[in-house]
Formats: C-alpha cells, structure tokens, sequence
C-alpha cells in the first residue's frame, strides 16, 4: 500500500510538473510565438481575412496585442491582469475598414467601418465596458456593466444621432430612408424582471426613398418627411412607453402602451390615420382610420377598428406569444352609397346611384404559420334598395348573399341573388389553390337592366348554364347553353360595338350551347330575325393551344335594313364559309352565290380570292347603280401575301397579284366614245375621267352614286350609254406597290391603256401615265398623273383646264380635291411612234 501511494504521488509530482512547464512555456517567446500562429490560423481557416500579428506579448501580468488584416485595419488591446483571479484592465483601440470580409465570423453581412476606443475592467464577477463607437457615420458611447455575467446598467448615447441611410447600408439593407435618429437609453437591469430607468428614440425627419418603394413594393408615398418620438419607462414588471408619429400621410399615437418583460406581450391603444398613400395605380384618397386596442398580458388579443365608413369594419385577432391563433372579421350594415363613395375617390362612378346595405363576418382559425394553414368560414350579405344609372331604375329590392368555407388550399364558394330580375345561383371550388369546377344557373336575366349599366341599350331576357370541372393546366371539362326567346340590340348599340353604322334595330332569337373535354370543345350559336339569320356550327376551342374555329352562314332577306357599311346597298344576301384562329393567325373562307360565283379564302397569311362570272348588272343593282350599269360579266382574281400586324405594315409587305377582267360592261349615262372625240376635239374632259374605268375596273362605276356623272359637267351625254367590250385590270404587287401589267379597256370605237405604278404604302403614282391608243398599240395621246390620290397632278393637251377629278374621286373616294393643271402638252399624234401598250386588249374594228 505504500509503496502505491508513492507511485501515485510521484505521478501528481509530474503531471504538476508538465502543466506548470507548459504554462511557463507559454509565457516564453516560443510559447507567445506558437499561440500567435495558431489563433492566426484558426482564424483565417474561418474567415479569410489575412489576419496578421504585428505584435504578441502574452506575460505574467500584462498582455499587449496589435493586429492588422488585408485591408490594413488595426486592432489594439493591452492591459494588466491576475493570473490565478483573471481580474483585468484594459484598454482596446480598434479601426476595422470593411466589416463584410468578417461575415463567416460575425454570423451577419455588414458592410462599412467601424472605430472602437474603450476601456474594459473586471473585477471578481463585476464586467464594465466603456468605450466610444464609430460606425455608419455616427458617434455612440456605451457603458455596459455586468454582475455575475448578467446585465446590470445600459447606458447609451448617440450623441448628434445615428445616421439612418448609412445605418441600412452597414447591415446590408436597401437605402429606403435618409435622415438622423437620437437614442438614448439609461436602465438599471439588475432585475431583469423588473428594470428601472428609461428611453427614448426621436427623429425630426426621416425622408423615405419614395422612389425606392414604390420600385420594390408598389408603395406610393409623398415626398415628406416623418417625425417621430418614443420614449418609455421601466416600472416594475413592465416597460410603459408614449408613441408618436406624424407627417402629411401618416399619424400614430398612443399614450399607455404597456410591454411586459415577462412574456413580451402588451396591451395599450393606438390610434393610427392614413391618406395620400398607394399602392401600384391605387391612391388612398380618403382618410384610413384605426384604432388598435391591445388586450390581455399573458394571452396576446388585438382589436382593429377600422373607420373608413359610418359604421365600423372590426377584425379580432388572436396572438398569443405574438403569435396569429384566429382573426375575426366584421362589418355590419356597411351603407353602399357611402362605398361608392369612396370609389368615386378613385374612379369616375357619378352615373350611378346606389343605396342599401352590406354585411360581412368572417373567421379565420387555427392559424399557424409554417407551414401556412388555416380554417376559414363566413358569409355575407347584402340589401338592394335601389341602383340607378344616369337617374334610371336598373335594381330595386334586391339581395345577393355569399357562403364561404376552406382552408389554406382548398375554398368552396357559393353566391345567390335575384339582381337583374333574375334568379342566380353560382358555385365554385378551389382545390391546391387551383379553381376546381364552377356551376352557374341563371334564368331571366333582364338584359336591359345589365346593358345600361354598360351604357348600351339592349331589350330581352336570357337563361344561361355553366357546368365547368377538372381545371388542370389551361385545360377543363364542362358544357354551356344559352338561350333567349327575344333580344333587340338597338343600332346605337351595335355601332358602339361594331364601329359601324347600322340603320335599324336587330331583333332575334338566341340559342347557344357547347361541350367542353380536356380543354377543348364544341360549340353553336343560333341566330333568326326577321332581317337577320346567322348560324355558327361545328365550332371548336382549344383553350390550350389558343385555337379556335366554327363554320358559318349569314343571310338577310334585304340588306338595307341591317346595313353597317356607308355604301347604299340593297337586296339579299347570302355568306357562308369558316373562320379561325390559330397562333394568333386568323384564317378564312367565305363563299358568295348571289351574283356569281365568289370565294375567298386565308391561311398561313396568304389570301386568295377569286370571282367567277360574276354578273355585274346584279352586283351594280345590289350597291344601288343598277341605272347606270345594264350587263356585263367580270372575273375577278387575287393571289396575295398579307404579312403583318396593322393595315400599314400589311400593305408594306404586301405581295402577289390582282386582276379584273370582264366583256360587254353596258353603262348608262355615258357614252365613252363621245367623251374620247370631245377630248381630241377640244380637249374638254381630262383622259383620268375617262380612264378612271382602267384604274378601278368596272365594280368602280358600280360603287359610284349616280348623281357623280353630273361631275363631268357633259350633260349632252348623260342619255346616251357605252358598252366596254372588254376590261382588263391586272397589277402585280411588291412591297405594297401595284405594277401596272396589263391594264386597259376597249369600246366600239376607242381603246385607253395605263401603265405605271400605285404605291399603295402613300397612295402615291409612279409614273403612271393614260394614254388614247391607235390601232399600232401607240399613244395618241396621254397624260401623266403625278401626286397622291388625295392630290393628284394631271398634264393635259392644248388647252388649261381645271376639272373635276369626276369618276376617280367616286371610285377611289380619296380624291377630293380635283386635279391641278402642272404642265402644257408633252405629246400630240404622231407619224412614227414607240408602242405605248403591249398587252392582250385588242383595238376596235
């Protein structure tokens, strides 16, 4: 046993000899050297830093250190201190440039410098820290004090007031606000539980970004400052604190606000009022009142007032901890006229007139936040007394209520009224936040009353069906239909709608329905008036894909009656065909058996048209000439490409070709042949008069009124008729330039040719010339339109003359201001001359 216990005190002996060996090591010049390498690398390992000492004396009783890292920063510390107590006194002296290469040691992004000039002192379990702190360009002196590693005393001071911009930027935040803060605070925490002492935190101004805000969050403020002041008091178990905020758009006070330091719940009133404030395109017009009642130490309850109208909108929430448990939402008896109201703050709503009542209660439950969920349940009501539009009665004594119950994924809605002298009843599902199936049955819907809430005017009642489901990416399953025993859209309507000029009212009859599977379908639309009859069959949607498609007929017994067009048409008319969109290209084909046959189709921005034998007299008698035109057959050919989203850019690209041609045109009121001879007689009608025919081919007579072949002023003439033997009007088309190919007609006894260009991108001529033809395909004579087609520039033979433009301003309509005599004659008849036209119009025998 003895001998054991020797062996065992030697053991002690040595192990204290070791430790008193290495302490003393550590004190020695290779024992500082390795502690200044390893606290070197173990923090350059956690942050790379190029921390470097530039001094380290660690002795008995004193300790000096001086570092520096990449950016040469500095960082002094040096005191005395108690070996066996670990008692100190120092003094730390520090100037770090950039915080944020310190990122992986702090735990936090800061950015900026920062200077510590203070004095550290530890006595037994007493720590007092003192030091003068300069960072994000403000001055703070601190006095920390600790007992027993607990706090005891916090003073602070930031002197001129801490700088708010350079303050968001140190802790990496956007720049949201400039301007200066005063804190203050002097507490005594020897009791935690219950401090005493006080604080405050004051601004004069604090300026936010408007612009900044506005970019991040769609807030919209105005460009004010804010004033604020806080200040509070530790009294025994809480801390008591006056809050006040004001500007031009937000005020808050509260004057009892009461934090507990046990479990940080409060209680007190705050009144807040908001104005001139938005969000995106919303401006907050009118005052926003609330008043938040705070209840309840232990279990954290806020009531929110909210008076923004007569009668309060309330919500109760429930956060024990601060923690949202359950929200309750209740407005009771909100009046309508005062909402609409306030949305005249926000929009024009002076044509209507709205009283009655709103009800609302709502209760979200079981709130919890991570992951979000919830139960939801509620209705709400209201009573129509009276709606009026521009002081006409469209609702009396109605009610629409609504039911609503989910959760944070799924809702179920249901939603019944009788507006419109109606009986409707909605339903809808939300399922994963996607809408799930809606079902609508709505039966007499007073159309009137609908329509002038729109400002139209539209007579009937309609009985509508929705049964939609299986929503799932764009696609859906369900079926619809719609039918009415009468609708009469008055014209003022239809124009509004259709931009055109109807003469009458349209009454019909309306049916309508469709199948729907994967998110495509069928559907059909029936239309029979008495002036009036239009089907739409066969018609397909695919919702997914944005393709759509339905064949069709359209027929009037007499088109004067639903006329839209500025042109006097009458008589029947017939169209049918299909129409279509796909990637957003429409397509096209439509067929005419009334005066021939007459087809037109697109696709792919390629459009063909075509007229086969087409029986002029009928065309001419249908746009109200069927005096000035007794017979003739034309046909009518188009091969174009149509590139483009607009007219201008359609007619820029447009290419292909055009071509009229037709035999024995029989005209009323006008003998060419005479016209021609008065031309080379006395020159007393421009060639552009009689060649108008070459430009616009026969349909240009035809869309002519009669009473424009007065314009000629040759009154002698206006008995007798003329029959073109044969018209030919081709043009080939480039870049939305019309080249003259072929283009000429002849009669009996005359023949007039055109070559030259149209550019249809500035209704401009090109070179384009009229020319009276000899039996040699020459020129007798000619006259060159220059100009527009608004302002055309004619060169006449012999003698000056200022003409109506005549005919060329019916057909092209564009022509207004007559022709303007530029020139004396360029050419007369010839002996010898060069071939003015080369193209298939034989001369007369």
């Amino acid at each position: 046993m003895k001998k054991v216990l020797t062996i065992f005190a030697v053991g002690i002996v040595g192990i204290l000899a070791i430790v008193v060996g290495a302490v003393f090591w550590l004190f020695s010049s290779s024992g500082n050297a390795f502690l200044k390498d390893k606290i070197t690398q173990i923090v350059n390992e956690k942050a790379p830093v190029g921390l470097e000492f530039t001094h380290f004396n660690l002795g008995f009783r004193s300790y000096a250190f001086a570092m520096t890292d990449q950016q040469n920063s500095k960082i002094a510390i040096n005191g005395d201190y108690s070996l066996f107590t670990l008692n100190t006194s120092a003094k730390i002296q520090a100037i770090l440039k950039d915080l944020a290469p310190y990122e992986k040691l702090l735990g936090m992004r800061l950015n900026g410098s920062v200077s510590i000039d203070g004095d550290v002192i530890k006595q037994a379990n007493h720590l007092g820290i003192k030091a003068n702190i300069n960072a994000f360009k403000s001055a703070i002196f601190a006095d920390v004090r600790l007992e027993n590693f607990k706090p005891k005393r916090l003073f602070l001071d930031s002197k001129e007031g801490i700088n708010v911009e350079s303050l968001l930027v140190f802790f990496n935040q956007p720049q949201y606000a400039k301007g200066r803060i005063l804190l203050k605070a002097d507490m005594d925490l020897s009791d935690l539980q219950a401090p005493s002492g006080g604080f405050s935190i004051a601004s004069s101004a604090i300026v936010p970004n408007v612009t900044l805000l506005q970019k991040a969050y769609g807030l919209v403020l105005p460009e004010d400052s804010i004033q604020f002041a806080m200040d509070g008091v530790a009294k025994n178990d809480s801390i008591i604190a006056t809050l006040l905020v004001s500007s031009s758009y937000l005020n808050v006070e509260s004057k009892n606000l009461r934090v507990s330091i046990a479990d940080f719940s409060s209680n007190g009133e705050i009144q807040m009022r908001t104005q001139n404030i938005g969000f995106g395109d919303f401006m907050l017009k009118t005052p926003l009142l609330a008043n938040i009642n705070l209840r309840k130490i232990t279990h954290q309850e806020a009531t929110l007032a909210l008076n923004v109208l007569t009668n309060p909108i309330l919500a109760h929430i429930v956060m024990p901890h601060y923690t949202p448990q359950s929200i309750r939402l209740n407005a009771k008896d909100l009046s309508l006229n005062e909402l609409v109201n306030l949305a005249g703050s926000y929009g024009n709503v002076k044509d209507y007139a709205l009283d009655g009542s709103l009800s609302l209660n709502a209760l979200m439950d079981k709130i919890t936040l991570s992951p979000l969920s919830y139960v939801l349940k509620g209705d709400a009501k209201s009573t129509l007394a009276s709606l009026r539009y521009q002081n006409l009665e469209v609702g009396k004594n109605n009610a629409l209520s609504a039911e609503f119950s989910g959760n944070a994924k799924d809702l179920k809605l249901q939603v019944k009224s009788d507006l419109f002298d109606s009986q409707m009843l909605m339903n809808a599902k939300l399922q994963n936040h996607i809408l799930k199936n809606v079902q609508a049955d709505i039966k007499a819907l007073n159309l009137e009353k609908l329509a002038k809430l729109l400002g139209y005017d539209v007579q009937g009642a309609i009985n509508a069906k929705v049964d939609l489901k299986n929503f799932k990416d764009s696609n859906f399953d369900g079926d619809f239909s719609l039918d009415s025993p009468q609708i009469t859209l008055a014209k003022k309507t239809l124009n509004a709608l259709s931009g055109m000029e109807f003469k009458k009212d349209l009454t019909f009859t309306l049916k309508s329905g469709g199948a729907f599977k994967d998110g495509g379908g069928t559907a059909m639309l029936n239309l029979y008036g008495e002036h009036i009859q239009a089907m739409f069959k066969n018609a397909t949607m695919d919702f997914k894909n944005n393709a759509y498609f339905t064949d069709f007929s359209l027929s009037t017994p007499e088109i004067a009656n639903i006329n839209p067009v500025e042109m006097t048409l009458k008589g029947a008319l017939t169209l049918s065909g299909s129409v279509g969109l796909t990637d957003n290209k429409p397509s096209l084909i439509l067929q005419n058996r009334d005066f021939g046959n007459f087809d037109v189709a697109l696709k792919n921005e390629k459009l063909l048209l075509s007229g086969k034998d087409l029986d002029i007299k009928k065309l001419a008698t249908f746009m109200g000439n069927g005096k000035l035109i007794k017979g003739g057959i034309a046909n009518v050919n188009a091969d174009l490409n149509l590139q483009g989203s607009d007219a201008k850019s359609m007619i820029k690209h447009l290419k292909g070709s055009a071509e009229v041609h037709t035999r024995d045109l029989e005209i009323y009121s006008l003998d060419i042949d005479a016209l021609a001879r008065g031309y080379e007689n006395a020159n007393s009608v421009n060639l552009l008069d009689v060649g108008a025919f070459v430009l616009a081919g026969p349909l240009g007579i035809a869309a002519t009124k009669g009473g424009n072949v007065g314009m000629l002023g040759l009154n002698t003439l206006v008995d007798t008729k003329s029959v073109i033997k044969e018209l030919i009007a081709k043009f080939a088309l480039e870049n939305g330039v019309a080249y003259a190919q072929d283009v000429a007609f002849a009669t009996d006894k005359t023949r007039l040719a055109a070559i030259g260009a149209i550019n249809l991108n500035n209704n401009a001529f090109e070179n384009f010339t009229i020319g009276l033809l000899d039996a040699k395909n020459c020129a007798k004579y000619s006259q060159t339109i220059q100009g527009t087609l608004d302002d055309p520039k004619i060169e006449v033979t012999q003698t000056t003359l200022k003409t109506a433009v005549n005919l060329a301003n019916s057909i092209f309509k564009k022509l207004k201001k007559g022709a303007e005599v530029i020139t004396e004659p360029v050419l007369g008849e010839a002996k010898a001359c060069t071939p003015f036209y080369k193209g298939s119009v034989k001369h007369p025998q």
